[in-house]
């Protein structure tokens, strides 16, 4: 591990059962830091926005199939979800410019 990785750890540092356990902290006992915050934020980005294109998919696939309808449903939770977690993230970390 060079000195730069040491200083400046990549946004790989967070897994998925990191977001996992941050989806039930509790703010007063978790230090985020800003690198922390960024990851969160940038991750709150793509999620809205894979859910969002998976929806619209869902929607313009729509044949009337109940796998049609399941993949609707199935879309709309996962923005639903996306949606309730990005509310989530932005009452309680802050973001910085």
């Amino acid at each position: 591990m060079n000195a730069q990785t040491e200083q400046a750890p990549g946004y790989d540092e967070l897994s998925s059962a990191d977001f996992a356990t941050l989806e039930v902290w509790d703010p007063a006992q978790v230090v985020i830091t800003p690198r922390m915050a960024a990851r969160l934020w940038l991750q709150t980005s793509l999620r809205l926005t894979r859910a969002q294109k998976e929806l619209h998919d869902a929607i313009f696939a729509h044949d009337g199939s109940d796998e049609s309808l399941d993949r609707f449903a199935s879309a709309r939770a996962e923005l639903d979800s996306a949606e309730a977690w990005a509310l989530h993230v932005a009452r309680n970390i802050p973001r910085h410019r």
